[in-house]
C-alpha cells in the first residue's frame, strides 16, 4: 500500500491559492476543523483541514484571516462537501469566514440513520476499511503554534478517508431507502448559523442540582455563576476551568461565610481558593443580604405540557416510537427526538398543518408518522 502523502501546511495567501487550484480539480471536498473551545472562553476555529481524498491541506486560519481563494470552492453548489459531525464545523466556518457548505454530506448522520452501533469516525473507518485512527490529539490546544508532526498527521487523517466513506454510506442509505432522509438532515445542518448569545445569569438554573436548592442558596448560586463567567471571560478560559459546576452548586448549598468554611468543599482546591476565595465569600454575602422578595424563581414550564392529554399523547408516541425504531433498527432518538415528540404532543393533530413549528419534524419523519397520526395525536 502506498503511504499517504505528507499534509501540506497552508499559512499564506499564495499557498492558499495554490491549494485552491489543486483542490479545484476534485468533484468533492472532505472538510474538518479544529477549535480551542476546551482552552479559551472566546473560542475560535484554529485549523481547517481539506482533502480531495488523496492530498490533505492544513489551512491555518490564525495566520489567514480570510478564506481568499478557497471561498469559491466552498460555495460551489456542484461540489459536495463531506464532513463528520458537521454541525460545529458549519457554525465555525460560517461565523468566522462566511463560508457556505452546500451541498453537504455528514457521515455521522448517515451512520445514525443506518442504525450503526458506532457512529464515531474511528469506528466507521475501522468497520468499512479497517483503518485505525490515532485519536490521541482530540483534546490538544489547537491554537498553539507550531503544531507537532503528530498533530498534523492526526488532522490529516480526519479528512483523508471521508470521501470514500461517503460513497460507502451513501450506497447503504440508498439500499435501505433512506437516502432522502439523510439529504433532508444534511440540508438542515448546512443552513445552520451561529446565534450570538449574551451571558444570562438566570441560566444557572440549568446546572445539575440547581432546582433542588433552597431559595437563598439558589440566590447564592446565581451570584457565583455570574462571578465564574466574569472571571472566565477576563482570563479567556472556559468557565469550567475556573471552577466546576458541581463545586459551584456545593458552594451554594453550604453558603460559606468565612475562609475556614471553604475547607472541605469538593473541588475547591487551594489553588482555586487563592484565585477566587474572597470573591466567592462576597458573592455569598450578596445573596444573604438579598430581600426575600428578590429570591430567584425557577422558570416555569409550559402549563399545557402538564395536562392529562399531553401526558397521554407522549406515552402513546413513545411506545409507537419504540416499535418503529425496532422495525428500522435505529435508535429511537434518531427516529424521533424527544423534543419532536413533545412538540407533537403539545400541539396534537394541528401540528401536522404547521410541521415547521415542531422541532425536528422533517418531511421524512412526517411521512412515517402520518399513517398513525390520528390515533396517536387525537
Amino acid at each position: 500500500m502506498t503511504p499517504p502523502a505528507e499534509p501540506i501546511w497552508v499559512d499564506t495567501p499564495e499557498r492558499l491559492a495554490a491549494a485552491a487550484e489543486e483542490l479545484g480539480r476534485a468533484p468533492a471536498l472532505a472538510i474538518d476543523t479544529e477549535a480551542d473551545s476546551f482552552y479559551h472562553y472566546f473560542h475560535k476555529c484554529c485549523l481547517i483541514q481539506v482533502s480531495d481524498g488523496h492530498q490533505a491541506y492544513l489551512i491555518d486560519p490564525l495566520a489567514l484571516k480570510e478564506a481568499g481563494a478557497m471561498r469559491d470552492l466552498f460555495h460551489d453548489a456542484h461540489r459536495a462537501k463531506i464532513l463528520h459531525a458537521a454541525e460545529q464545523d458549519v457554525l465555525y466556518l460560517r461565523r468566522d469566514f462566511g463560508l457556505d457548505l452546500h451541498p453537504l454530506f455528514d457521515t455521522m448522520i448517515a451512520a445514525q440513520l443506518l442504525g450503526k452501533k458506532s457512529v464515531g469516525l474511528a469506528g466507521l473507518l475501522h468497520e468499512y476499511f479497517e483503518v485505525v485512527l490515532d485519536k490521541g490529539c482530540q483534546r490538544d490546544d489547537w491554537s498553539r503554534r507550531p503544531l507537532t508532526a503528530r498533530q498534523m498527521a492526526y488532522a490529516a487523517e480526519d479528512v483523508r478517508h471521508l470521501i470514500r466513506l461517503r460513497h460507502a454510506l451513501e450506497a447503504d442509505l440508498e439500499a435501505k431507502g433512506r437516502l432522502e432522509w439523510a439529504r433532508e438532515e444534511f440540508e438542515h445542518i448546512a443552513r445552520r448559523a451561529w446565534a450570538p448569545r449574551e451571558f444570562d445569569r438566570e441560566e444557572f438554573w440549568g446546572l445539575k442540582g440547581a432546582r433542588d436548592l433552597e431559595p437563598r442558596s439558589a440566590a447564592a448560586l446565581r451570584e457565583l455563576y455570574a462571578l465564574r463567567d466574569a472571571r472566565a471571560r477576563a482570563a479567556d478560559v472556559p468557565p469550567f476551568r475556573i471552577v466546576s459546576d458541581e463545586t459551584l452548586v456545593d458552594l451554594a448549598r453550604r453558603m460559606p461565610k468565612t475562609g475556614a468554611e471553604l475547607d472541605g468543599i469538593r473541588g475547591f482546591t487551594p489553588l482555586v481558593r487563592r484565585r477566587i476565595g474572597p470573591p466567592v465569600l462576597e458573592a455569598v454575602a450578596q445573596a444573604l443580604a438579598l430581600p426575600d422578595d428578590r429570591m430567584p424563581k425557577p422558570p416555569r414550564s409550559q402549563g399545557r405540557r402538564r395536562t392529562a392529554a399531553f401526558r397521554a399523547r407522549v406515552e402513546r408516541l413513545r411506545a409507537w416510537r419504540r416499535e418503529r425504531a425496532a422495525e428500522f433498527a435505529i435508535e429511537p432518538g434518531v427516529l424521533f427526538p424527544q423534543s419532536t415528540l413533545e412538540g407533537l404532543a403539545d400541539r396534537g393533530l394541528e401540528a401536522l398543518e404547521d410541521a415547521g413549528a415542531i422541532p425536528g419534524l422533517r418531511r421524512w419523519r412526517k411521512g412515517i408518522l402520518l399513517p398513525d397520526a390520528a390515533r396517536l395525536l387525537a
